[in-house]
């Protein structure tokens, strides 16, 4: 993993379109067309893989005990406490965030004007989901959705110049031309881009203060994880209703409800019938 602390990205190996799909025969039963999930999932994983990092934390010290009481009698007291501070402040980062996803307000704690942040978890719950017989997809759906509502708890306003809007080239041709119609009227970026590698090249030209990112929750995933603590990201997922990039669509709600949390209630979209 590269930080470039000039352009202010991270650069991790590169993502094809259609890579994250490879070993998919072409048989529509063989996937989900639309892994839309609730919140829950995601976040009881989550839940279990601290309390399951603490058992295991547990383990390790009561096994250790002895040994280390050999070198030096308080050692064991020594590693208990840091290890119950360690797994209480994992806890505590968890309420932190269930409280602000059901409020919908920011309760984070910041140290030195930085959030606190455990992202580091985040491939761990996947593929305890994973072990849990939860798919992938329906686990990135979980997770961005969850994403989503903490970026909206702490986005700031910013510029329509400043709001890049990705979009991936298997998005169905009426909405990819509403979306860049609605962009043109407010001088919003938008660009369609076949993969990671370009999508940084793109940041790396407009240099936005925020994103909306239209793909399938693989993609979203590993994009998210990229920049989130850069830039805030707000993801959109699409269905595939004939397979894996190809005539996908969006809720045309959720984007334009993306576009207003960065640019206000006043930035009224033309993509849907508000009279109905």
């Amino acid at each position: 993993m590269i930080v470039n602390k000039k352009t202010r990205l991270i650069q991790i190996q590169d993502r094809k379109l259609g890579d994250e799909w490879i070993g998919w025969q072409g048989n529509l039963k063989d996937y989900e067309r639309n892994a839309a999930t609730g919140k829950r999932i995601f976040l009881g994983v989550l839940l279990l893989t601290i309390i399951f990092a603490g058992c295991i934390g547990f383990f390790f010290w009561y096994m250790m005990s002895p040994r280390l009481t050999q070198f030096h009698p308080s050692l064991p007291t020594i590693l208990g406490f840091f290890l119950l501070a360690l797994w209480g402040t994992m806890t505590l980062w968890f309420s932190v965030m269930v409280l602000s996803i059901l409020t919908e307000k920011d309760f984070f704690m910041r140290l030195g004007g930085k959030e606190f942040s455990i992202t580091f978890l985040v491939p761990v719950v996947l593929r305890f989901g994973l072990r849990l017989g939860i798919s992938r997809d329906r686990m990135g759906n979980s997770f961005v959705k969850v994403s989503n509502i903490l970026i909206r708890t702490t986005a700031q306003k910013v510029r329509p110049n400043k709001l890049l809007i990705l979009l991936p080239r298997c998005l169905q041709k009426s909405i990819r031309e509403k979306i860049t119609e609605f962009s043109r009227r407010w001088q919003i970026p938008v660009y369609t881009v076949p993969g990671g590698e370009k999508a940084r090249e793109v940041v790396y030209k407009i240099k936005p203060l925020a994103i909306i990112g239209v793909a399938c929750e693989r993609d979203l995933l590993g994009g998210i994880q990229e920049i989130i603590t850069q830039i805030p990201v707000i993801g959109i997922p699409n269905s595939r209703p004939e397979g894996p990039c190809k005539n996908t669509t969006i809720d045309i709600n959720e984007f334009e409800r993306a576009v207003q949390t960065f640019l206000g209630p006043d930035y009224r979209l033309v993509l849907t019938d508000h009279s109905s």
